[in-house]
């Protein structure tokens, strides 16, 4: 089971009432986002949600750890009788039946290999391994005769799929498909729809760094999220509505072999590490299985073939470089674009919108429900109240400590101006925090509270 995370911020006109647990399954409180968390996919996931509804959160939860591990029982690597594992053992070249899930993201994996192409390529593990990522064998540098056997077997065009019925092949016996740089933003995707279907449109679900926005939040406005710096802190914060961003990078990932140093992007078409890759891209798209995908193919393509391909393809991405002075060097597309001195403003802001029409006028309806549900409280008072006491309690039983404000809570601190917490751009969990500065603070802060 994945951990259960449940806040309630207490305040000092109220009176802890220890109500008979029973009665009250832990519910989410009205004026107050409903948050949890777990792990999935070798990292971590967060839900945030904003809603006029009460939720067993628990319920919920349960229907979200559901839907991840069955996306894991389709595309992990790491599960030796998931779909791609079995895929993966097999040497004929005969059909293998997979689930409709696992043949869309197949689909959209092949039309983004051919549309970059062949930057982005999940056939490319046995290149990765030779390299000595991914498994424990010593880092080397491959022969060239070793590096082309491997390239022989690589390349989506060896995969083939159908819909009716879902299946796939492979064209030569030694293929072997890693869907890790788009399982993840597929699984981002899925959560977002779930969420939907049991009503609850504005959200933000995180998968290990990797984000999909709905409606905007009760109060008319669009959820905010901060793209990270290789340097540490925020370099922008993006207003996100009914879309997504993926970020692929980390400029201290080299090693070096013999006195020669290499980055751990490698190039699907030569088999060889980039020599200069970006320190980070991000992509903001509809999909967030889309946006992931290409947020790897731009992590091989470089910021200047990068920006080349995003404007062919009509995305919008943003490049981040670090010079050799150690300064940090922006170039993007689309709301990403650069200013007139090349930079991208740190303190703007984007305001991303879907371009599905049955989004249009999402604000305006968001305002309309924070205004329309004012009532609320008054109306259910008594039972708002003791579904928060209620869920206080089980708070401290279950937690066995203090009730305390989270990242984004009392114990935040402000950091943008404008009386937002820095905490509440990110959706990450605080104990996973990449900025040393802000985790620190946030613990002391926890501390006194």
């Amino acid at each position: 089971m994945f951990g259960f995370h449940f806040t309630v911020f207490a305040r000092p006109t109220f009176c802890l009432v220890m109500l008979p647990l029973f009665l009250f399954p832990p519910m989410s409180v009205y004026g107050e986002l409903l948050r949890f968390e777990g792990t999935t996919m070798g990292t971590y996931y967060a839900v945030s949600i904003d809603t006029a509804k009460v939720v067993d959160v628990i319920l919920l939860q349960q229907k979200v750890d559901g839907r991840l591990a069955e996306v894991n029982r389709q595309m992990s690597t790491w599960m030796d009788d998931s779909e791609i594992s079995l895929f993966n053992r097999q040497t004929n070249l005969e059909w293998f039946d997979i689930s409709s899930d696992f043949a869309a993201v197949v689909h959209e994996a092949k039309s983004i290999f051919l549309s970059s192409d062949g930057m982005f390529d999940p056939t490319v593990s046995p290149v990765i391994s030779l390299w000595g990522f991914g498994d424990n064998r010593p880092r080397r540098i491959p022969a060239d005769a070793e590096i082309d056997r491997a390239l022989s077997c690589t390349g989506m065009r060896l995969i083939e799929y159908r819909n009716d019925p879902p299946a796939i092949r492979k064209l030569a016996p030694d293929v072997q498909l890693n869907l890790s740089a788009i399982a993840k933003g597929f699984g981002v995707d899925a959560i977002g729809e779930l969420l939907e279907t049991e009503g609850l449109s504005s959200y933000v679900v995180d998968i290990g760094g990797e984000d999909r926005a709905g409606k905007p939040k009760l109060d008319g406005k669009p959820w905010r999220l901060g793209v990270e710096s290789p340097l540490g802190g925020l370099h922008r914060v993006v207003l996100l509505e009914n879309c997504s961003i993926a970020t692929s990078g980390d400029y201290r990932n080299f090693f070096s072999i013999d006195g020669r140093k290499f980055s751990h992007v490698i190039d699907p078409r030569t088999g060889w590490p980039v020599t200069n890759p970006p320190a980070s891209v991000s992509v903001i798209h509809k999909s967030c299985m889309i946006a992931d995908a290409w947020a790897t193919a731009f992590m091989v393509a470089g910021t200047e073939k990068g920006l080349k391909l995003a404007k062919e393809q009509g995305l919008e991405v943003m490049f981040l470089d670090v010079s050799e002075s150690g300064t940090l060097v922006a170039n993007g597309t689309g709301r990403f674009a650069v200013d007139d001195n090349g930079m991208v403003d740190a303190e703007a802001v984007s305001a991303v919108k879907s371009d599905d029409p049955s989004a249009a006028g999402s604000v305006d309806s968001g305002q309309k429900a924070s205004e329309a549900a004012w009532w609320f409280p008054v109306a259910a008072a008594l039972g708002i109240f003791a579904v928060a006491m209620a869920g206080m309690a089980i708070g401290v039983i279950v937690k066995q400590k203090a009730i305390k404000g989270s990242c984004g809570g009392i114990a935040a601190f402000q950091g943008d101006g404008g009386g937002s917490s820095v905490c509440e751009l990110c959706t990450k969990p605080k104990e996973d925090c990449l900025n040393p500065e802000l985790k620190e603070r946030m613990r002391s802060a926890a501390d006194k509270a």
